[in-house]
């Protein structure tokens, strides 16, 4: 939208999570000694918010986020940097899959001729409840679809790949087959948290913060450990991994 009214809309759209991600960022900036933009590059999702892709692997940001970074840089409090990061937002583009052609339904995936890995996305596209029993036929439909044509178009897929806290929840990992989600191990490492696959866990399915878990993160924030930032996030976020033929036959894609 570009109208005001639509931009007061969108910058209140994601408030409070933005002021969660910033406050970690800016704990993590403090306890490492590192810039405040870089943290906030590094340890945040609003790179993607902003409409502007997966953050650079080598943080080469382009001319946008070199914007944001220097009114970032320039402004020496939480209530002064969260309110310059939700004005930046307001005007910032609406974010983009960057494989269009990859979204079935609330599923997406990341695949190419160069790799035999696929790799799963989840995002909340159901205003119904995407992950209530009601629509869980609705999931695996989409799923089906999915990867059929991952059959068709990527014929030496081997593998499928995920990361995620919703690995687990019992209501996402009944939509799987069963080797795929027994292989979930919890991830321990990290200094890069880009994704939704931790800060997933903070919306409720109308996209507002879960009090609950924001009081846990912020006092898990006042102590962070700066080795193992992943222990601030109250959830685990998992790893799983599958060949891919056991979707295929979980799914019924035929040969």
């Amino acid at each position: 939208m570009d109208s005001t009214h639509g931009g007061h809309e969108k910058s209140e759209r994601y408030g409070d999570f933005f002021d969660l991600q910033l406050r970690f960022a800016e704990a993590v900036a403090e306890k490492t000694s590192t810039q405040i933009a870089d943290a906030v590059l590094l340890t945040t999702n609003f790179h993607r918010r902003f409409g502007l892709g997966d953050a650079p692997a080598d943080g080469a940001a382009g001319p946008a986020w070199q914007e944001y970074a220097r009114g970032l840089e320039a402004l020496a409090t939480h209530r002064q940097r969260a309110g310059w990061t939700q004005a930046f937002y307001s005007r910032s583009p609406e974010e983009q899959s960057a494989f269009p052609d990859h979204v079935f339904g609330c599923f997406e995936f990341h695949a190419s001729d160069a790799t035999d890995i696929v790799r799963l996305h989840f995002y909340n596209r159901d205003a119904l409840g995407p992950l209530s029993k009601t629509r869980a036929e609705a999931r695996r439909r989409e799923l089906e679809t999915m990867f059929a044509s991952i059959r068709k178009h990527f014929p030496n897929a081997a593998h499928v790949d995920g990361r995620s806290w919703l690995y687990g929840t019992e209501a996402y990992r009944r939509l799987f087959p069963e080797s795929y989600v027994r292989s979930r191990v919890v991830i321990e490492s990290g200094d890069r948290f880009q994704g939704m696959a931790r800060w997933g866990q903070f919306l409720d399915r109308e996209g507002n913060v879960k009090p609950e878990l924001k009081e846990m993160f912020l006092r898990n924030i006042a102590r962070l450990n700066p080795h193992k930032l992943w222990e601030a996030f109250p959830l685990p976020s998992f790893r799983v991994s599958a060949p891919i033929g056991v979707f295929y036959e979980c799914y019924g894609i035929p040969e």
